[in-house]
């Protein structure tokens, strides 16, 4: 039995009685916060808890949302941001069990948490619509769709990451969203004014687009690496940067050597 099923045990009881006070000393005590990672089997099996309820009533509705505004000012690392952590990538594990008010209230929390300051919390943003998307990959193309045009540099850095999540690229046309996604990221890059470019959030943007795209890639060669070498050919630094970078990734290197020459000699 893993860890993850462990901590579903430990949390059944609890979530069952309505023990939301104990679930957050529990889910702090055991966050592994402050440090490097955080506990995600343990998140997960909150999230595998609640999800297999089916029903949410308004009371765990209501709790799962007050965890995240009430904690909404806890400093990055520290136990209490184990808490949003936790009800924001749950809020993507109901998606399905919930109605449609309650879907257009996960979408703008989502998008609004996506600009969080904190990474960890930006992170949960991902992790929350990676369970969307593993359910029905055209609930996130939906909200996506909607996002891209007026997405923020962040917003834009989520739907990379959520994106980049192998289970889902196993279908082409999954794969070729990605591709369309990122080649719209890509053009507003390249009339992105310098001032942007200098800025906390645009380089975490460049920094998911720096391994994201090789996810893609390699899913789908072929097309990927022509998607490579259109923009190897782009006189703009940044660009260039995104692309060697991915070119270095040992998914592409491993199993497409001669495609990654190709594209290298079309960098310098």
């Amino acid at each position: 039995m893993g860890k993850r099923e462990e901590y579903r045990i430990q949390l059944e009881p609890l979530i069952s009685k309505s023990a939301f006070e104990e679930l957050e000393d529990m889910l702090i005590a055991n966050s592994n916060l402050p440090g490097p990672r955080g506990n995600l089997e343990l998140a997960y099996g909150f999230a595998d808890c609640i999800k297999d309820m089916q029903y949410i009533d308004d009371n765990l509705w209501q709790i799962l949302n007050e965890w995240i505004e009430l904690f909404e000012n806890t400093s990055s690392d520290g136990p209490k941001e184990f808490i949003p952590f936790c009800a924001i990538q749950t809020l993507g594990a109901i998606f399905t069990c919930v109605d449609s008010e309650k879907k257009e209230r996960i979408i703008e929390l989502f998008q609004a948490k996506a600009n969080d300051s904190r990474w960890r919390i930006r992170e949960a943003v991902a992790i929350g619509l990676q369970w969307i998307e593993e359910e029905n990959f055209k609930e996130v193309e939906l909200i996506f769709n909607k996002w891209i045009d007026d997405a923020s540099l962040l917003e834009r850095r989520a739907i990379i990451a959520t994106l980049a999540h192998p289970p889902v690229l196993h279908d082409k046309d999954n794969v070729l969203f990605c591709l369309e996604i990122t080649e719209r990221i890509l053009k507003d890059i390249i009339n992105l004014e310098r001032e942007f470019r200098r800025t906390e959030e645009f380089r975490v943007l460049r920094k998911g687009l720096e391994y994201a795209i090789s996810v893609f890639v390699a899913k789908l060669p072929n097309e990927g690496f022509e998607f490579l070498k259109k923009w190897a050919r782009k006189d703009d630094p940044d660009i260039k940067k995104i692309i060697k970078s991915n070119l270095g990734k040992s998914r592409l290197t491993k199993k497409f050597g001669q495609q990654v020459n190709e594209v290298l000699v079309l960098l310098t």
